[in-house]
């Protein structure tokens, strides 16, 4: 009698085959793992970051939990906003043994690339309770324009 693997049904697009063959690389993966390791490929090394636009600016709010002020830096290029910065271990003598590890330490760089065009010259950033908010107005040109419309 011959039996077939059953493979279930085909994944519905590219990021659910994606996360289908990471699941399976996890699996063959796990005796080799360390236990501090949350997954193979999910473990990042950067933080994550929402764009939001606005009528007349983009914000972006950049999760940096334990990344101090004097350990970022900030740039613009044209429309790419460069976000670099470390994240430092705690310097304490204090030896530590990590049950599970999710956290992440070490130099970062993320670099968006912002739709319309902005002004280099309007750009604040407030770090509060580890959130980078960064406030990036667009130039004049770039903005929305409401044209009326006249009927006859």
């Amino acid at each position: 009698m011959n039996l077939e693997k059953w493979r279930g049904a085909a994944p519905s697009d590219f990021w659910d085959a994606f996360d289908s063959l990471r699941g399976e690389m996890e699996r063959a993966l796990d005796p080799f793992m360390p236990p501090d390791a949350a997954g193979l490929l999910d473990r990042t090394t950067a933080p994550a970051v929402d764009v939001i636009e606005t009528e007349d600016a983009y914000k972006l709010l950049v999760d940096v939990p334990g990344v101090r002020r004097d350990d970022l830096e900030l740039n613009i290029t044209g429309t790419l906003l460069s976000i670099k910065g470390d994240k430092k271990a705690d310097t304490s003598s204090e030896k530590k043994k990590f049950f599970r590890k999710e956290t992440w330490l070490g130099s970062f760089s993320r670099t968006i690339d912002l739709p319309a065009r902005i002004d280099p010259e309007k750009v604040s950033a407030e770090l509060k309770d580890g959130v980078l908010s960064v406030r990036v107005a667009k130039l004049e040109e770039a903005k929305t324009k409401q044209i009326s419309v006249t009927v006859r």
